[in-house]
Parts: C-alpha cells; structure tokens; sequence
C-alpha cells in the first residue's frame, strides 16, 4: 500500500489532493456570497451552520450511544449555545426535550430512567458548548493546547458521571489517572499520558509550520493519534472528532458529519479497526478519503 496522502485514491477514485481543490473552491465561493447577501440570504446561511453543528453533534454522539435525537439536536443547538456550561441545568419533565430524549433512547433499546434522560440532555447541550469553545478558540487562530483540549474535556462532561463510583468531579477536564482499555485493546499507561500529550501537541505544531501535509490528512492524524492516547477516563471518542473539526475549521474546511447513519458510523468503525492494524500513512489517507467524502455531501 502507498505510504503518502497523496498517493491513495479516495471514494469513487479522485485523491485527497482532487478533493481538497474541489472542495476549496467551494468554499471560496462562501465569502463572495456574503458580501451580497441580503436578510434573508444571511438567516439561510445562519441556519446552513446550526444544521451542520447539529448533525456533526448528533452523528458523533450516535457513535456513543450518548446525547438525543437529531430534532432534540437541532433545537438546543438553536437555543442554548449562549449559555455557560455551569449555567445548564436539568430538565423537567414539561420540558419539551424530555419526552423527545426519552422516546429517542427507547427507540435505540438504551435505559430510559429520569437519570438518564437528564444525562443525554447534558451529552446533547454541552457538547455543542463544547464545539463552540473549541471551534471559536481553535477555528479562529489560537493554536490547540492541552490548556484547550482539557477545558474542552471540562465543558463536555461537566456533571456527567461515569458511574455512580466514578463521578464528574474525579475526570472531568482531567488526565486519567487509572489504566483503561476498550475489549481486548490496553491504551497506555496512565503514567505516560502527560509526556505524550505534550508531544502530541509539539507534533502537531510542526507540521503546522512546515505546511508539507494535506490540512485534512493533518487533522485527521491527529484525530487518531489523541483517542490512541485515551487520555481521558471517558469523552475520547467524542473529543477526537472535535480536534478533527477544529483543525479542518483552522484551515477553512467545512465540519464534518460523521456517524449520522447506520452506513457512516459502521464506515467510521471500519477504519478505527483497520487504523490500529495498518499504521499511519494509511491512517491518515483512510481518515482524509473518509472527511473528504462526507463533508462535500454535507456541503452540497
């Protein structure tokens, strides 16, 4: 198999490289439109976003069997990405939203309690906060750091329990400080996470520099190698998939929309699998096809 981005072929035979200057050229054409928009073209393009946020929050969150229905989504993405994450507080029962969470988690044979529907509430509310924070900190210049990445982590899972031996307080924006594994896979040891994120990081800010990796290659990279590192006791999953966005946003990419079918998160699952066993050249190019094809159909 080829060892560089540039060599795979993506979907339908068109490489990362076809992809990336079609895919700009789309995007070139967003500044032009808004400075001939008129009120009512700017609301359109207003809502154009909260539908992408809203299924990238809902698809990633499928893949976790966390948060609520894409309607459910949809609407507190439209109303509560204003507030602070400490200012969210529980649903009730005469909440709209209630209803909506708990039919959504008996249509996917998931425990339905009232706990459970306040915290697929707070997984749906506080992960657009989090894609705020991120996309606004990240998107718009500041480089990613673990002072990011752990205040991201904070906002995600804020009053969010493991278990009821594990609550928010004892993770929450915080490196694990346990061993954990995922079925027969060990991630590392508890002890080395620190060193690695620091060196994540270091990486990440050199190929920046350097500019010699496709953008979505790049994000894609590191998407992998931080859920690799698991430094997180739970929100990995979640979080990897912000770094992806946030990074693609850095470099004037659209967000992508994965896990909102059966079809894309099966796909998305394929390539975890395959990543751990072929290496990251491969990674990268699996990862960058896959954003590439996913966020174009969102697009158009």
């Amino acid at each position: 198999m080829a060892t560089t981005t540039n060599s795979m072929n993506a979907p339908g035979g068109s490489r990362p490289d076809a992809l990336d200057h079609e895919l700009r050229t789309i995007l070139s054409e967003f500044p032009e439109l808004r400075e001939t928009t008129s009120e009512e073209q700017e609301e359109a393009l207003k809502e154009f976003r909260v539908e992408q946020l809203s299924r990238m929050i809902y698809g990633s969150n499928m893949i976790e069997f966390a948060g609520g229905s894409l309607e459910t989504t949809r609407r507190l993405c439209r109303t509560d990405l204003d507030k602070n994450v400490e200012d969210v507080s529980d649903i009730t029962k005469t909440d709209p939203e209630y209803d909506e969470i708990q039919q959504h988690l008996e249509s996917r044979n998931l425990p339905d309690s009232h706990e459970e529907i306040l915290q697929s509430y707070r997984e749906t509310v506080q992960h657009a906060l989090t894609a705020k924070y991120m996309f606004e900190k990240v998107g718009k210049g500041e480089p990613l750091s673990v002072e990011i990445i752990k205040e991201a982590h904070f906002i995600l899972t804020y009053k969010i329990n493991i278990n009821e031996n594990t609550p928010w307080t004892q993770y929450s924006g915080r490196y694990r400080d346990w061993n954990v594994q995922c079925g027969s896979h060990v991630f590392m040891d508890m002890g080395r996470v620190p060193s690695t994120m620091d060196s994540m990081i270091e990486s990440l800010n050199r190929d920046i520099e350097t500019r010699a990796m496709n953008p979505v290659a790049l994000a894609s990279k590191y998407c992998h190698q931080f859920v690799n590192i698991h430094p997180f006791a739970d929100g990995n999953g979640r979080m990897c998939r912000l770094i992806l966005n946030a990074l693609l946003l850095k470099f004037g990419f659209g967000v992508v929309c994965i896990g909102q079918d059966r079809e894309d998160r099966c796909q998305y699952l394929r390539i975890a699998v395959d990543s751990s066993a072929v290496g990251p050249a491969e990674i990268m190019d699996n990862y960058a096809c896959t954003s590439f094809s996913i966020t174009q159909r969102g697009l158009r």
